[in-house]
């Protein structure tokens, strides 16, 4: 009985399913462009009157079944006009789609604070990066994602490191303060999320390890679109934290009603893309004298005469550069499921990257789950969540105090033997770079959580009311560590340490809150308005603490209770909290004329009470002309765009009112407090910018081709700084308002398809900037320092230095002196004859008489991308560059004043230096570029590239133009007849990155800067992480 019924019931199971199967009817077909033939990939095609939606595939392909009693199909997609098919009884619809270039011109745009606008009506530019463009290159940092790909940004990289930073500056500096972020705001579906770079417990100056920007917490691969707000009139609704432009990054979301599951696996490996040249016939000494363990690495003899001194001399030298480094390697596993119906929608993403360095002892991870949920609680009501934690840290190193222990490091010697048999340093006179990396350690870890809650709520059709609250928490702990003595004879510590333990926490938390009402309506026939009113809530709470313990009770116990001595204390907490009322209003006068409105009010806790509040504007016109005039045919759209904002900006934390500080060197030797070396001031205002912009938007041939090209100025003035003072006062310095500085520039950008076919495309996107600055104003008309350094070895100081009238980033350093030169130039007079002493060689200029050598800005930024496509197969290409800038090279500096640089190769020969006598004679003085007693009899002492060459800054500030092929990526997807049926689809790519690099610049890449990622003063390369060239192989399967 029992077998009869488990009979009966499974009959009534497969005819249901086979009346559920006969319920449905499946449709298949494809979708192609009709002008070209060429398959139109991800179309909407959904059965009317239901929410069964499916899309297209690469090839245009769909297959969609339809419910019984189905009468038409629908297609849709961005640029092209929508379609209804009537099905009629048809199991196969092909159709072609027609390219609207209307539509083209009405892509929404996130332009922030969850405000969608159509991209007809923006009157600024505001440049958006896909999702399949930023990954390209497959760059762990999505900052360093977007080189070449955004006009008017310029970004830097403090090297190819596991987990190196990178910062971002947009349209130029506008802060003559070097501890004021230039770099702009990142919100993250919108939550305000921190991008800075911490330098607590990594060291200082030159000496920071490699510690990234918190923006490189965020998996690249989450992200479905980046919009980059430039101007103020773009940013003005986020207020002072939007002063130095926003990046808008919105991630993605579960599509379509069908379960997607994607799994992506990339591998690569990368090896430094350029290495110093270095001379490979002199050897260790000084003098000409064969010293093989001592401090100067190159001055010695040639190899010949030292194999006669030394038979274990190797037959050449070693390039230890090439030693040194080693090759990394890459890999990032990432799973995502997304999907959902007409009231529910997700995205989940679960991604692993790890990456080995160049740099021995130095890795990364990042560990990433995301969760994005969209939900349509009823007609009237959605809301949306979206959360990501991420784990992230690795070991760090001092790239700085790698390449310097490098440049004295012998080439008799191989670098890469770094340790004795008893785990000693293996000692040739100098610190080994490796043995440092090995024994000196800086581990970090971090757990950050980035999340936000966002309901939407329209009880009638032209109200909505918008509430939002996102939060960002991080905990970062590092923890450094180098060992003591062991007590063996004769060993030698890395910089004679007695071994440390450092121990530091820093937490952050911020809370932002955002309510806006927007009200849309028909005030007459042709004219539209919506208004928006709104109030935002920003607070943020950052802490660090710690301490380094030294004097290691036993070597390499790492604990502090192991310590016997202690030093750089930290215990510090920052609060900050703004507050913010705005008003925008647009006008629509027939879908062609928009005028906007904007003015918000911020509250901020920095300013003293009566300067605390602040008001700015901005307006802004959108003339869409070709929507009122008809013009010729191959003009698809044309638009005119002007704006002008004000923007303010606040303090720093504290910088009001006058505090205390610990006082740990009392003569007693108690601890007490003290006051602050920086004198707060009770009457700080908000530093105001005003912008204007104005651009001209055109394409043609039906969008094919078309250009953005924008101007804009912008001056910043009452800008707060931390100014010099008399030691008399009790403070070195105070806070004050001083100050002004310009910019102005343009941005163009060009897009084309050149070439579109049944079987092969061909798309292109041209990125190209300028901008120019100039120091307007300056406190009591005085120059500043804004940074710098003695930079070279021993001599050649030099400094950015910031004096009304010139440009930013201009470079001061000593001169050559020159016959007939002008004493009060301020620049280098480079055209004139070098003035020879009666020794014959060059004079130099006084270290109290600094002239420009260069300016740290480039004039011109570009970039240029192509996209060919031919069936299945893709090939991307990406070349940037920058041109017209200088930097200072501290590593040729050295090499050259250690005799390890290429040119220092032709130290025994004579030469006679180009220029003139006191006397205005030309100088025939013949004279021996080498060390101690040339051919000649006369005593050179250390010689010419000693004694003058490297103790002049002139020649180091040198040419850092370059031009390089970022990327070239080539992909293939695979035919669906080649896959399992499970596989829905799969593709695979092979990538390459700084493939070809064109520069004058000795040794490192000089896209490389040396300070961390969170500074602004730049200028100064060479003793940098490398750049890497690297090698990525990925695949893409789905399900």
């Amino acid at each position: 009985m029992k077998k009869i019924f488990t009979l009966k019931f499974l009959l009534l199971m497969m005819f249901c399913a086979v009346t559920a199967v006969a319920q449905t009817v499946e449709i298949s077909g494809k979708v192609t462009d009709a002008n070209d033939n060429t398959p139109v990939t991800g179309v909407t095609v959904s059965v009317k009157g239901t929410t069964t939606a499916v899309g297209t595939d690469v090839n245009g392909n769909y297959r969609i079944k339809t419910p019984q009693g189905s009468t038409a199909l629908l297609f849709r997609f961005i640029g092209y006009t929508s379609q209804e098919i009537a099905i009629s009884g048809r199991r196969t619809i092909d159709v072609k789609l027609a390219p609207d270039s209307k539509m083209l011109n009405e892509v929404v745009v996130n332009t922030g604070l969850g405000i969608a606008r159509n991209k007809k009506e923006l009157a600024y530019a505001a440049q958006s990066v896909t999702s399949e463009e930023l990954n390209q290159n497959h760059q762990p940092n999505l900052v360093n994602a977007l080189q070449g790909k955004v006009a008017g940004a310029t970004i830097s990289s403090t090297g190819g490191g596991p987990g190196q930073g990178a910062r971002i500056i947009i349209r130029g500096v506008n802060s003559i303060d070097p501890n004021k972020s230039n770099q702009p705001l990142f919100v993250v579906d919108g939550v305000i999320i921190d991008n800075s770079t911490s330098t607590v417990g990594a060291g200082s100056g030159f000496n920071v390890r490699s510690v990234g920007n918190r923006g490189s917490d965020i998996n690249p691969e989450d992200i479905e679109t980046i919009n980059v707000l430039k101007g103020g009139a773009a940013t003005a609704l986020y207020g002072l934290l939007g002063s130095n432009g926003v990046i808008v990054i919105t991630t993605k979301k579960g599509k379509g009603n069908e379960l997607r599951v994607d799994l992506t696996s990339t591998y690569g490996f990368e090896n430094p893309d350029k290495l110093p040249k270095v001379q490979k016939e002199y050897t260790a000494g000084i003098l000409g004298v064969y010293t093989p363990i001592g401090l100067g690495p190159a001055w010695g003899p040639n190899i010949a005469e030292a194999k006669l001194l030394d038979p274990t001399h190797p037959d050449e030298l070693f390039d230890n550069y090439k030693q040194a480094y080693r090759t990394g390697h890459q890999n990032r596993n990432s799973l995502s499921v997304s999907g959902g119906t007409e009231n529910a929608r997700i995205f989940s993403s679960l991604s692993y990257f790890k990456q080995s360095g160049m740099l021995p002892f130095t890795d990364y991870r990042n560990i990433s789950a995301r969760l994005n949920a969209d939900f349509k609680i009823s007609s009237k009501f959605k809301s949306s969540v979206n959360m990501n934690f991420v784990n992230s840290g690795g070991y760090r190193y001092d790239a700085d105090r790698f390449g310097e222990s490098l440049a004295y490091f012998s080439p008799r010697w191989d670098v890469s033997e770094y340790l004795n048999p008893d785990g000693t340093q293996l000692w040739k006179g100098t610190n080994n770079p490796i043995y440092g990396a090995a024994t000196n350690r800086l581990k970090d870890d971090n757990n950050r959580f980035i999340g936000g809650v966002t309901y939407s709520y329209t009880p009638v059709k032209w109200f909505d009311l918008t509430y939002r609250f996102g939060v960002d928490i991080y905990n970062e702990n590092r923890f450094r560590t180098a060992p003591g003595p062991m007590g063996i004879p004769g060993e030698r510590l890395y910089d004679n340490s007695d071994g440390y333990v450092g121990d530091y926490n820093n937490k952050y938390r911020s809370l932002s809150s955002t309510l806006i009402a927007t009200l849309n309506g028909q005030i007459t026939t042709d004219l539209k308005g919506t208004l928006r009113l709104g109030q935002d809530l920003f607070d943020r709470q950052n802490s660090s603490k710690g301490i380094t313990g030294t004097k290691l009770a036993k070597y390499d116990l790492f604990t502090l209770w192991n310590a016997t001595a202690f030093q750089d204390i930290v215990d510090s907490q920052y609060k900050y909290r703004l507050m913010g009322l705005f008003a925008e209003g647009t006008l629509d006068y027939k879908n062609y004329l928009f005028l906007t409105l904007s003015l918000r009010r911020d509250i901020t806790s920095t300013l003293p009470e009566s300067n605390r509040a602040f008001y700015y504007p901005s307006a802004s016109l959108s003339y869409a002309f070709s929507d009122q005039f008809k013009l010729p045919e191959f003009i698809s759209f044309g638009k005119l765009r002007l704006s002008y904002a004000k923007l303010g900006k606040d303090a720093p934390e504290y910088s009001y009112v006058n505090g205390y500080t610990r006082n740990s060197s009392i003569a007693t030797g108690s601890t007490g407090f003290t006051r602050t070396n920086s004198l707060r001031n009770p009457e700080l205002r908000p530093e105001f910018t005003s912008t204007y912009e104005a651009g001209l938007e055109m394409s043609f041939l039906k969008s094919r081709f078309g250009f953005d090209f924008t101007y804009y100025r912008s001056l910043s003035k009452d800008m707060i700084t931390q100014a010099d003072v008399s030691s008399a006062t009790g403070y070195l310095t105070a806070f004050v308002n001083a100050g002004s500085i310009q910019n102005k520039g343009v941005e163009l950008i060009l897009k084309g398809s050149p070439v579109r076919s049944k079987n092969f495309s061909w798309d292109a996107t041209l990125n190209f900037s300028a901008n120019r600055n100039k120091v307007v104003e300056t406190l009591n008309h005085a120059p500043v320092n804004y940074g710098g350094n003695s930079g070279g070895y021993l001599n050649s100081p030099v400094t950015l230095r910031l004096v009304e009238g010139e440009a930013y980033g201009n470079l001061y350093g000593t001169v050559w002196q020159r016959y007939g030169a002008d004493p009060n130039a301020t620049k280098a007079e480079k055209d004139l004859p070098l003035l020879i002493g009666a020794n014959g060689f060059p004079v130099l200029g006084s270290v109290n008489n600094l002239k420009i050598l260069g300016n740290s800005q480039p004039r011109w930024i570009g970039g240029l991308s192509n996209t060919f496509t031919y069936k299945r197969l893709s090939l991307t290409a990406l070349l940037d560059g920058r041109w017209g800038l200088q930097k200072f090279n501290r590593l040729e500096n050295f090499f050259a004043a250690f005799g390890i640089a290429d040119y220092t190769a032709d130290r025994r020969q004579f030469k006679v230096f180009d220029g003139l006598l006191a006397n205005g004679q030309p100088n025939t003085k013949s004279v021996w570029l080498g060390q101690a007693t040339g051919p000649d009899g006369v005593n050179y002492g250390e010689g010419y590239y000693r004694t003058y060459y490297r103790a002049i800054s002139e020649p180091f500030v040198s040419d850092a133009s370059w031009i390089r092929l970022r990327s070239a990526s080539l992909s293939y997807n695979i035919p669906n007849n080649y896959l399992p049926k499970f596989i829905k689809r799969a593709s695979a790519s092979v990538t390459g990155t700084n493939l070809w690099l064109h520069t004058n610049y000795y040794g490192l890449d000089p896209e490389s800067v040396s300070a961390d990622s969170g500074s602004n003063v730049d200028g100064w390369s060479g003793f940098t992480y490398p750049a890497a060239r690297q090698f990525f192989f990925t695949i893409n399967v789905g399900f």
